[in-house]
């Protein structure tokens, strides 16, 4: 028990922790004033933050201030872009510490300083967003921001977003979503103050309905990691095992991986629901990330009675549809669900704002490799996945789409099991992180998987061709047997 204990203390730590800032919720959404709700928030943040991190917190604590006040003092035209070569700049530093002479920091500090990578940086991006979105809309006429600019479907900024220089830091330290997410935006967290939505949602029963889960991935994760460890895939006796056995083992990893990561997200998801952050009205349409997409100025102004009977939701603040991670049937659609957060703040800050077209998927990809970390294993893993989908979509759009009854479930099932082997594949990679260890194990399997894919897309891409070559016949042959019983 004992070394059970000390093998696994930072996670236990990490795990009390989270279990305290849901019990926190209830207290914390009861408080009175504004003022007073602001300032607990991020006095509790920064208190996780020197639990977590000793005297390493002050690398949290020093970026996030810096960030902040480079996001006042440039203007506002560049302020999202001097914030994110600040905040991605010290993120390098942060983790590479120890060349320059100091202690690397904890991995629980590293998962805080990515999350303050995601607050600063996005609320710069939500600044300069609404700017040119404003500045458009007057050029064009528009009433953005007042009440007759009420769409049906709303643009992603209706009002300018502005924050003053207290709010950023409360914004930035406010323990709801601090030690792993999820990632919201400023408006959500202006609006959690400003709009009574939190007074009357049920928060006590959207938290135990997502809490329920908990108990059986943090067992099976102990389970699975103590049957099929991740040293074990380096060893000798691993190498010597069956080539089956050898190429099957990632499925047990990356199972044992994805336990891991349900129950830290589903904790994480219940801090905001139990302190009520991130709850809107169902007819909002809300998105993960976002917030509410239809109708959001005539929600804000709901009255209190309103209010109170409105329907909820908490889909703002949920970052992983575990079922959907494991039933879904592409490649493609698994990366939509997983950490649901994170792939919005990706799309918004980097995908939608790059500059050059044809480089957006990159950009993307690559922003996401060096937030997750600077170890080759992130690079394996996230710039695989567009090869694989490429192969993907061919099979998708040529077998499955097309499918109906018993077919498309015997075709779904194949896809899902190669999706699902693909992600196992590149989460050896994810999980050994540094080149040499990556390539111990795909030296035991003599690197098949990359063959098999690009023998996929090989097939795949003459099986298209074949396909576009033969439609016209088809198409011509249906038209002609249509004449024909058209004449009879």
């Amino acid at each position: 028990m004992l070394s059970f204990v000390a093998k696994n203390l930072n996670d236990i730590i990490y795990l009390v922790l989270l279990l305290s800032s849901v019990a926190i919720g209830p207290y914390y959404r009861s408080l009175s004033t504004i003022v007073l709700k602001k300032w607990t928030g991020s006095l509790l943040g920064i208190v996780l933050i020197l639990i977590v991190s000793g005297y390493n917190a002050v690398h949290p604590l020093l970026s996030a201030v810096v960030g902040i006040l480079a996001i006042k003092l440039a203007t506002v035209k560049y302020c999202h872009i001097v914030s994110f070569f600040f905040m991605f700049g010290y993120l390098f530093f942060f983790r590479l510490a120890n060349k320059f002479g100091l202690p690397l920091p904890s991995g629980q500090t590293n998962l805080i300083e990515m999350i303050l990578v995601l607050r600063i940086v996005g609320v710069a991006f939500e600044i300069n967003g609404s700017w040119l979105a404003m500045k458009s809309g007057k050029e064009k006429g528009n009433e953005i921001g007042t009440s007759k600019y009420i769409k049906e479907k709303d643009d992603e900024f209706l009002e300018l977003i502005n924050p003053s220089l207290i709010d950023l830091f409360h914004y930035s330290f406010n323990y709801v979503g601090l030690l792993t997410g999820p990632y919201y935006r400023y408006r959500t967290f202006d609006d959690y103050f400003h709009l009574p939505y939190s007074k009357y949602v049920d928060c006590m029963g959207f938290t135990i309905n997502t809490l329920k889960t908990v108990p059986l991935y943090i067992s099976l994760y102990l389970a699975l990691s103590n049957l099929w460890p991740l040293e074990y895939i380096l060893s000798e006796d691993h190498n010597n095992r069956s080539f089956i056995y050898r190429m099957l083992y990632p499925w047990a990893l990356f199972t044992t991986f994805r336990q891991r990561i349900y129950s830290g997200m589903t904790l994480a998801e219940s801090v905001c629901t139990s302190a009520g952050v991130g709850a809107y009205p169902v007819q909002g349409q809300n998105r993960t990330g976002h917030g509410p997409t239809v109708g959001y100025l005539k929600m804000k102004k709901m009255t209190e009675d309103e209010a109170k009977f409105a329907q909820y939701d908490f889909n703002t603040v949920e970052s992983m549809d575990v079922w959907g991670c494991e039933t879904v049937v592409t490649l493609r659609d698994s990366m939509k669900v997983w950490n649901k957060a994170v792939q919005y703040w990706v799309a918004m800050v980097v995908y939608k704002r790059f500059p050059i077209k044809f480089l957006k998927i990159h950009a993307a990809l690559f922003v996401s490799v060096i937030w997750h970390g600077i170890h080759a294993g992130y690079f394996f893993c996230i710039y695989f996945c567009p090869f694989y989908v490429m192969a993907e979509d061919i099979y998708y759009k040529l077998y499955y789409k097309p499918a109906t009854g018993l077919k498309k479930n015997i075709i779904g099932f194949i896809m899902w099991f190669l999706r699902s082997h693909s992600e196992s594949y590149q989460s050896a990679a994810f999980l050994l992180l540094t080149f040499d260890r990556i390539w111990i194990y795909y030296s035991s399997v003599y690197h098949y998987w990359y063959g098999v894919w690009l023998s996929f897309l090989i097939l795949g891409l003459i099986l298209n061709k074949l396909h576009k070559i033969s439609r016209p016949k088809r198409l011509q042959a249906e038209e002609e047997n249509k004449l024909e019983a058209k004449n009879k």
